[in-house]
């Protein structure tokens, strides 16, 4: 009996670790715990800003100024989902690292292809022309990004991502240019915002010009004395489809780094991603 018992716990170990990923994944206590000694903030009257979008998601804000982090929907903060176009980010770190791409000037001349979604042309017409690293990365050019892994390869693209310690590194069960569409790759808005905090602060193990190169792209907008700096995300191969928006708000020495994810249902809900996201970081003192 003892071996029987021992032989099915081994099937159902098994059984667990090549089950594919879902729009979200189980939920785990320490996913992006926040620093020793630094405050979390529960603050569920936030969530009121997705409902009066139509939307359920959460966000996590560490304000570093204040030393504390703010969560807003706990339980969704602590699951886990694909990464989608916010894995940009660590891409280009990788690219820039193993000389994949030169940094964001890198050239990919036009004409470059589309991406189909259901039937129609998901991407803008900006991605179909000449294009740099900077471009493809403000919008979203998948194309462009698979050609990318597919020079960085398996096996560099592994050892990155656990070294980086990015989500659940699960960058197998998925071809080498799909992985952060398809899954069982995925992460946790808590998580997002720690990876973040390392790329902030320089701790993360790739050149420091690939950091400084990655930050510049990450630039949205400067104004008034505030740096934004963000990335959305757009999951659409899970039944539930999901918008993501992280990055950082800059403001006289005080940086507010955030991930936000949120269910899409219509086609409003993508722009609700900076919208409630927005909202949320005003409320929370992030633009002053």
């Amino acid at each position: 009996m003892r071996r029987i018992a021992c032989i099915t716990a081994g099937l159902l170990t098994l059984i667990l670790a090549a089950a594919p990923a879902t729009a979200s994944a189980r939920e785990h206590p320490r996913h992006g715990a926040p620093p020793r000694g630094e405050r979390t903030v529960q603050r569920p009257d936030l969530l009121q800003a997705f409902r009066d979008a139509g939307t359920t998601g959460t966000m996590v804000v560490r304000q570093s100024g204040r030393g504390r982090t703010v969560i807003v929907g706990n339980r969704r903060s602590r699951r886990r989902y694909l990464p989608s176009s916010t894995f940009k980010v660590p891409n280009s770190l990788i690219a820039t690292d193993t000389g994949v791409a030169s940094g964001a000037a890198q050239p990919y001349p036009g004409p470059n292809p589309n991406y189909e979604l259901d039937g129609a042309p998901l991407l803008p017409g900006a991605c179909e022309g000449d294009l740099t690293l900077q471009t493809a990365f403000t919008n979203s050019c998948i194309p462009i990004y698979q050609r990318i892994a597919r020079a960085v390869g398996a096996e560099r693209y592994r050892a990155a991502v656990q070294a980086m310690r990015y989500g659940n590194a699960r960058t197998d069960g998925a071809p080498v240019d799909e992985f952060w569409l398809r899954g069982p790759f995925a992460i946790s808005a808590r998580e997002q915002v720690r990876f973040l905090e390392r790329l902030r602060v320089g701790r993360l193990p790739v050149a420091r010009r690939a950091i400084r190169e990655v930050r510049a792209m990450l630039v949205t907008r400067r104004e008034a004395g505030i740096t934004v700096r963000g990335k959305t995300g757009y999951v659409f191969s899970t039944p539930q489809r999901l918008g993501w928006w992280v990055g950082s708000i800059e403001r006289r020495g005080r940086v507010s780094t955030f991930a936000l994810n949120l269910d899409v249902d219509r086609p409003q809900d993508l722009a609700a991603r900076t919208t409630v996201g927005e909202q949320i970081l005003r409320r929370l003192g992030a633009f002053g």
